[in-house]
């Protein structure tokens, strides 16, 4: 793969790093110099049926592994250089701090706080989400509507990941009266739906995502775990990166963007290789066709083919992971493009 030189990059960095926070370049394409000699991408993730997980193989595989193995395409060369590791919401930030993880996923919600005091930054909403319930219905009664979480009974139990905005969220929903519930604490995602599981708690709050990822995968159970109608938070869910990096920040944020942008455009894994002439400049940058598309983040031009070939557009990785081709089957819904009424927008690659 060909970059740029080192003295073109440490010069490129300096005027980032100065326009972007107002600080020096001391670390600014740091994340960038760590990966290539490290030879991988290493994310972090949070096993989330759809969103992150384990094949009978052995293999990573889902959507954030998919972003992560794109961010690998693009820096370099091939999405299997990636470590995917675990982590958890008590410990992501601090782990993207100390340099062990470059990217932080884990179904993460951008939140004021992570973003201004936690030592993170999130360069890109990578998917809408919001949170939800999910409740037992006896057999046989899987057509009955169920009622809205406000309407539980008092002193219900609601099983619950610690540490997380989905506890923040139902406690000021508690404080506020909506419903009189009791939490139920656990320790990981996994803990709070084997609690449920358990029936330990009546009901378990989480990304309505996240609820539907675990219905899904449980085939035996599936018409007894009923997700409820309300959403009681907006859970914009996205990568987060160490600050004080814009380089890395920018490589993180564009990788997504083109995948986005490749949609809108009608680009995809199996037509992206032919259109590097196409009279469309945004289609021939994501093409390859542009020999300065990479400058700006310090990659080569063939960076966006990379991705897309490799990985696919963004509807792609959507629908194989989390949708019609997937047991989960969600629809797009607000993680439609905005030309269909969802909200990814995408800034224009010029």
């Amino acid at each position: 793969m060909t970059t740029r030189g080192p003295f073109a990059r440490t010069m490129l960095a300096a005027v980032l790093a100065m326009a972007f926070n107002g600080t020096g370049p001391a670390q600014a394409g740091a994340v960038l110099d760590r990966v290539e000699q490290q030879g991988e991408v290493r994310c972090g993730v949070d096993l989330t049926p759809g969103f992150s997980g384990v094949d009978t193989d052995g293999n990573a595989r889902g959507f954030e592994v998919d972003v992560c193995r794109a961010v690998a395409a693009a820096v370099l060369g091939t999405p299997d250089a990636v470590s995917i590791r675990r982590v958890n919401t008590a410990n992501k930030f601090n782990a993207l701090n100390v340099g062990d993880i470059d990217i932080a996923f884990g179904m993460t919600t951008w939140t004021y706080t992570r973003d201004t005091g936690m030592g993170a930054v999130f360069p890109v909403v990578l998917y809408y989400d919001g949170q939800g319930f999910m409740t037992w219905v006896d057999k046989g009664s899987d057509k009955t509507p169920v009622k809205p979480w406000k309407d539980v009974p008092p002193g219900t139990r609601v099983c619950v990941q610690r540490g997380t905005t989905s506890e923040a969220n139902l406690a000021a929903a508690v404080r506020a009266g909506h419903a009189l519930v009791e939490m139920v604490p656990a320790t990981s995602s996994e803990e709070k739906f084997i609690a449920f599981a358990q029936r330990q708690c009546t009901l378990v709050t989480g990304d309505r995502s996240e609820l539907a990822a675990r219905a899904a995968t449980m085939p035996a159970e599936r018409r007894q775990w009923r997700i409820l109608p309300d959403t009681i938070s907006h859970e914009p869910l996205g990568p987060a990166v160490a600050q004080g990096d814009p380089l890395w920040f920018s490589v993180v944020r564009w990788t997504v963007l083109a995948m986005l942008a490749a949609e809108a455009k009608g680009v995809t894994s199996a037509n992206v290789a032919g259109l590097s002439a196409s009279p469309d400049p945004e289609i021939r940058r994501l093409a390859g066709g542009d020999p300065a598309f990479g400058k700006p983040l310090g990659l080569d031009s063939q960076w966006g083919l990379r991705v897309i070939s490799l990985i696919g557009n963004y509807a792609e990785v959507f629908q194989r992971n989390l949708g019609n081709g997937s047991p989960l089957g969600l629809e797009r819904g607000l993680n439609a493009l905005w030309t269909d009424g969802g909200l990814h927008y995408v800034p224009p690659l010029k």
